[in-house]
């Protein structure tokens, strides 16, 4: 049988050496697989590996030599699907990098191994192969069994996580299309090509995988080991996971009870924490990220998230360079102009329209929210999850729940370190579970305000996408005082648009022979 393109050796589970007060990751290309899963200490330099790949511009995991400088792991696949919502804005197309997202230029390119598509499958496919050869190895590794718990419930979230990305991506949500196709599952490092099955296939193998993991994970917890850096997963960032999944799966009481227990020993960003870039792991709500070093950074800094997303240190001087001074990210007029001048949130975004200077390009509603760490060297660490999250997960489940006390309790909750005036602000939204199908229409209920603090809190970070296909929304960037760059006139954005499922690229059909391109591709 024909091999499936995604998969490949055991060498590779290991890449380049970093900083040896950051992670051991030896390189063991040398090593054979039995060696490198003899002891947890062994087992952890693959499984750093691993964790390096979901946050490095690395060519060998997104399987292509070119736009190498867009591809950056986790966080710039939620980049991908904030551009392809409403709420973010790139003002200008630079040298490129992301436009064609934003404009909808992707799916067309399916047959590529340099774009969005071919990259996004076969990033997912190599952490899921690399995590399958831990889970399978784990009655080879000697040592403390609770530190063999907490290797494979590791391993075993990443691979819940991938397919569960692999499924945001390439096909609409799970509720009432459970009998959808999916995606090839694998559960081995195997070589042969599989089906394509259904999402509900996708969606019980990514439970079952999370259910064992935060098993595995709370008994390592409860003996007492904790995870030695952020970038590792432990039972709360599973927990949190599972929150995520719970809620695309519409389990409001299995989202809101897995968001509460995943957030528990963390605190709310607040003051000045609010300010600094959201580019460090030790900011206080910080869940689970990425540490980028100098000497991992493309080309000096370039092609790293910050050097995308910062326009510069201040709203009125450019003092940092980088893709994301002459292509702005920014946020929608129409968003921002909704948000209380009282939210301590609001200067995360420039909503000013200043004249053109000669320091550097119009700065109307650009983001600040992000900036580089270390401007001297171009880095700073990217985020995958935060508490904040987790809070705002459990208010939709209990307004779901018509628990509507208690997500006003956590609106408060989020208000207190946000803006002092929420109370009066919720006070006036109805409890209800309904929500406005207008995208830029009025606010009246409670779900209305959960989902619009969703918008502001987790703008840039949670892939707005992802929400508009959970929501069942469309939306249209037409809107009266519009800045958005690209309307999209030529591309249906209503719910439920094929425009949202990115097609499989064309070297899965030609690699796995279990796969029909005439009968498994998504709608083209």
């Amino acid at each position: 049988m024909k091999k499936i393109f995604t998969l490949f050796a055991v060498a590779l589970l290991v890449l380049s050496s970093c900083e040896k007060e950051y992670l051991d990751t030896t390189p063991t290309d040398s090593v054979s697989g039995q060696l490198i899963f003899s002891n947890t200490e062994s087992a952890m330099v693959a499984m750093n590996g691993i964790y390096r790949a979901l946050y490095l511009p690395n060519s060998t995991w997104f399987g292509t030599t070119g736009n190498v400088q867009q591809n950056f792991g986790i966080v710039s696949h939620n980049m991908v699907a904030d551009l392809m919502g409403e709420d973010y804005v790139q003002a200008e197309q630079g040298n490129g990098w992301f436009y064609f997202d934003y404009r909808y230029d992707v799916r067309s390119r399916y047959a590529s191994a340099s774009w969005r598509c071919y990259g996004l499958w076969n990033f997912y496919y190599k952490v899921i192969t690399n995590a399958n050869y831990v889970i399978a190895s784990k009655d080879l590794i000697q040592g403390d069994p609770n530190k063999v718990k907490s290797i494979i419930g590791q391993a075993l979230t990443l691979r819940a996580y991938s397919y569960y990305y692999l499924t945001l991506f390439f096909q609409h949500t799970y509720k009432g299309n459970e009998n959808t196709p999916g995606v090839p599952l694998y559960t081995e490092p195997t070589l042969v090509g599989a089906p394509r099955g259904t999402l509900k296939d996708v969606y019980d193998l990514i439970t079952a995988d999370l259910t064992e993991a935060t098993t595995l994970l709370k008994a390592a917890k409860d003996a007492g080991l904790t995870r030695t850096h952020k970038s590792h997963i432990d039972y709360n960032v599973a927990k949190a996971i599972q929150a995520k999944v719970f809620l695309t799966m519409e389990n409001w009481t299995g989202a809101a009870d897995a968001a509460k227990e995943a957030r528990t020993g963390y605190t709310l960003l607040s003051g000045s924490s609010l300010y600094t870039g959201f580019n460090d792991l030790v900011l206080s709500s910080v869940m689970w990220g990425g540490q980028v070093i100098a000497t991992e950074a493309v080309s000096g800094g370039w092609g790293t998230f910050f050097c995308h997303v910062d326009p510069g240190s201040t709203p009125a001087v450019i003092t940092a360079n980088g893709y994301g001074v002459t292509s702005r990210k920014c946020i929608s007029s129409w968003l921002y102009n909704q948000i209380p001048t009282t939210d301590l949130r609001r200067p995360w975004w420039n909503g000013v329209v200043p004249v053109q200077a000669s320091s550097g390009p119009n700065k109307n509603y650009a983001q600040f929210k992000y900036k580089y760490k270390n401007i001297s060297d171009y880095t700073g660490d990217y985020i995958f999850l935060r508490a904040e999250e987790m809070l705002l997960i459990e208010a939709e489940a209990r307004v779901r729940l018509t628990q509507y006390d208690a997500a006003r309790t956590l609106l408060l909750e989020l208000g207190a370190v946000r803006d002092p005036q929420m109370a009066a602000r919720i006070a006036g939204r109805t409890n209800s579970a309904v929500y406005n199908t207008n995208t830029t229409g009025a606010l009246t209920t409670l779900m209305d305000e959960v989902l619009f603090q969703r918008r502001i809190e987790l703008w840039g970070e949670a892939g707005r996408l992802f929400d508009l296909k959970r929501l069942g929304l469309g939306f249209d960037r037409d809107f009266a005082g519009t800045n958005h760059s690209q309307l999209l006139k030529t591309i249906s954005t209503a719910a439920k648009s094929k425009e949202f499922v990115l097609p499989i690229p064309q070297q899965e059909f030609d690699g796995n022979e279990n796969m029909d391109i005439e009968t498994d591709q998504n709608p083209l």
